[in-house]
C-alpha cells in the first residue's frame, strides 16, 4: 500500500485534470452474529478525474449497543478507476484502500485495507442501481470479511442524489446492513 500512495503522490501533480467531488453523510445499522447492533455515522468523498483515477476518503463512527464492546470510529484513504460506458449505461469501478480502526477505549488500533469492485447501473435519468463486492483483512485481528451490497439511488438532481444501501458480511463474523446516504457532486 506505501508503494500505491507514493506513486499516487508522484503523479497527482501530471495529471490535474478536472473532475468531479463526490461528498456525502450517511447514517446506517449494522446487526452482528445476530446478538448485537451498531449504529453509524459515515462521511465519504470521492473526487474522480476526468481520466477515471478516484482518490477519496472515509470516516465512519460506530456506535454499539452492547456492554464491553468499545465504540469505534474508521478512517480510510482510497485510490481506484471508475470508468463510464455509456451505451450500457454502466459504470464499473474498482477501489483499494488503506484503513485504520480506532476505538473510544484502551485498546490498540487496528491497520487494514480493502479491495472494492462494483458497478452503477443507471435504469432511467434519475434512478440507478449500484452493487459491490468488498473484501477486507488485518494481521492485528481475526476481521477477515467479504461484503455484498446492494443499492438504489435516486437523482434528485443533477447535483444530489440520495442512496440507500443493503449488505451482508461473511466471514470471521457475519452480519447484515442498511445505509442512506445524501451524495453531492460538485
Amino acid at each position: 500500500m506505501k508503494n500505491i500512495f507514493l506513486c499516487f503522490c508522484f503523479l497527482l501533480p501530471a495529471i490535474g485534470y478536472s473532475g468531479t467531488l463526490t461528498l456525502g453523510p450517511g447514517v446506517g445499522l449494522e446487526r452482528i452474529n445476530d446478538k448485537f447492533d451498531v449504529d453509524l455515522d459515515m462521511i465519504k468523498g470521492l473526487y474522480r478525474f476526468d481520466n477515471g483515477i478516484t482518490v477519496g476518503g472515509v470516516a465512519m463512527f460506530g456506535y454499539v449497543d452492547f456492554l464491553d464492546i468499545p465504540d469505534e470510529v474508521r478512517y480510510e484513504a482510497i485510490i481506484g478507476y471508475t470508468t463510464i460506458l455509456p451505451k450500457i449505461e454502466l459504470a464499473p469501478y474498482i477501489f483499494l484502500s488503506k484503513g485504520l480502526r480506532s476505538y473510544y477505549s484502551s485498546r490498540e488500533s487496528v491497520d487494514y485495507y480493502t479491495a472494492s469492485v462494483g458497478t452503477k447501473y443507471n435504469f432511467a435519468e434519475n434512478i440507478y442501481f449500484d452493487t459491490s463486492y468488498r473484501y477486507r483483512n488485518t494481521n492485528d485481528i481475526n476481521w477477515e470479511s467479504n461484503l455484498y451490497t446492494v443499492g438504489f439511488g435516486y437523482n434528485i438532481s443533477q447535483s444530489v442524489s440520495i442512496q440507500i444501501n443493503f449488505g451482508k458480511t461473511l466471514g470471521d463474523y457475519r452480519s447484515e446492513q442498511a445505509f442512506i446516504a445524501l451524495l453531492s457532486r460538485f
